[in-house]
């Protein structure tokens, strides 16, 4: 029986379920100037939640593979129907489920199947499309919106996404050939059994960050939020010890590969928003992500991943140019490599922990620490150059970056703590 197409299954599901769940949206009603929070019932980071819930119970209870590659099945096909033309307003509750569903039952697919192997094929994929996914959404939409300064697009003539049709036929091509082919046996999942804290963490984990949003948004929109920039928002950083605490509370060393998913979501925060001019950037990233797994898995040092993280989270501080290039080209070329060699190389864990924690840096795509206000009128001016930051960018780096270390030391906790036991 051919194991080469579980592992083009695990490689394109788990990029097609990292792709919805970074970005569940198509854009039913697309402006060309995005501006604001959306409200959160029809936020990304809910409907991430939601795929999260999905995919931690499905990894949770699902243990025949044959079941699983039924629901990634299933899954891929209800991205596909939210892909075509005719969206409607919760669309995005409907791809994540089906995300959820891919990435739940792949975990199963891929535990106990040819060692650590096809969780490093998955960790690349999901890698590569968390970091990509938004920025190639809005190049989509920006190359298909008009040149006024504000259209907003009728749902009959939003056009269908190529990037989730094609990824999700994909899937379900695969997946249906990996049926008939009964490739993965044996047909069940040889894994201890269910542990009420993996539950608990896979459902406790989203359901903050949907209460963390719904904070954050309330002071946004507060009729009594500061004009001028001055508005704060600092509760953000009660994320790190909720998930430090997750991690330490799970059997056994489990809990290093959530911790080193909440390093890449904290170093994936300081990232700057950018929109692609073309495919080749993304393409690169893609190509980086696989081979940062590649090498977690060879020689796993999670903590020499850590450490890279932190760096490109440094890097952060430089906001105005010509400085700010350097984290531009961290950004860029240095953080899929040690995003997806982290994670790889704080593998194996347990199915549910492995969901959890592939789709952490999707739920927890909030900043630690923002500044928000209102104007009635600021004009525009050239940004100052120069390499000293102000002293609210050195907070928000300083933060993140002692959320990044934080994770590390746990991380090193644990395997001592292993060892010990």
């Amino acid at each position: 029986m051919p194991s080469w197409i579980l592992y083009a299954l695990a490689a394109v599901g788990s990029f097609t379920a990292g792709t919805v769940l970074a970005a569940p949206s198509v854009d039913t009603y697309p402006l060309d100037t995005g501006f604001g929070f959306g409200a959160v019932e029809t936020s990304g980071i809910t409907a991430s939640a939601t795929g999260a819930l999905v995919a931690a119970s499905i990894a949770l209870w699902l243990r025949h593979r044959v079941g699983a590659l039924g629901a990634v099945v299933a899954g891929a096909a209800l991205v596909a129907v939210v892909a075509l033309p005719g969206a409607w307003r919760f669309d995005m509750y409907v791809s994540a489920v089906g995300a959820g569903l891919v990435l739940g039952a792949l975990v199963v697919c891929c535990a106990r199947t040819a060692g650590t192997r096809l969780p490093a094929v998955m960790t690349g994929g999901v890698v590569a499309a968390l970091l990509t996914a938004e920025p190639v959404a809005e190049y989509r939409e920006f190359a298909a919106s008009s040149s006024g300064s504000a259209v907003y697009l009728k749902v009959s003539a939003q056009p269908a996404n190529t990037v989730w049709t094609v990824l999700s036929v994909t899937v379900i091509a695969v997946a249906t050939a990996a049926l008939v082919m009964r490739a993965g046996a044996p047909d069940s999942v040889d894994e201890r059994r269910w542990d009420v804290r993996e539950t608990v963490v896979g459902i406790g984990l989203p359901l903050v960050a949907v209460v963390l949003y719904r904070s954050l948004h309330s002071a946004v929109w507060s009729p009594d939020a500061s004009p001028g920039g001055n508005g704060r928002w600092l509760w953000g950083i009660v994320a790190v010890p909720l998930v430090i605490g997750a991690a330490l509370w799970l059997r056994e060393r489990s809990g290093a590969v959530l911790l080193a998913a909440f390093a890449v979501a904290v170093a994936a925060g300081t990232a700057p928003s950018w929109i692609p001019g073309g495919w080749l950037l993304p393409a690169v990233m893609v190509v980086l992500a696989a081979v940062g797994a590649w090498l977690g898995r060879r020689a796993p040092r999670p903590m020499a991943g850590v450490g890279v993280l932190a760096f490109v989270t440094i890097t952060a501080i430089f906001t105005r140019a010509p400085w700010d290039n350097v984290h531009l080209l961290a950004t860029f070329f240095v953080l899929p490599v040690a995003a997806a060699y982290t994670i790889s190389a704080a593998l194996p864990s347990t199915s549910a922990v492995t969901a959890a924690s592939f789709s952490l840096p999707a739920v927890m795509a909030l900043p630690l620490l923002t500044r928000f206000g209102w104007t009635a009128y600021t004009p525009l001016t050239d940004s100052p150059s120069g390499w000293t930051p102000d002293s609210w960018t050195v907070l928000t780096t300083g933060v993140s970056v002692a959320g990044v270390l934080a994770a590390g030391a746990a991380m090193w906790w644990i395997g001592r703590r292993s060892e010990v036991l």
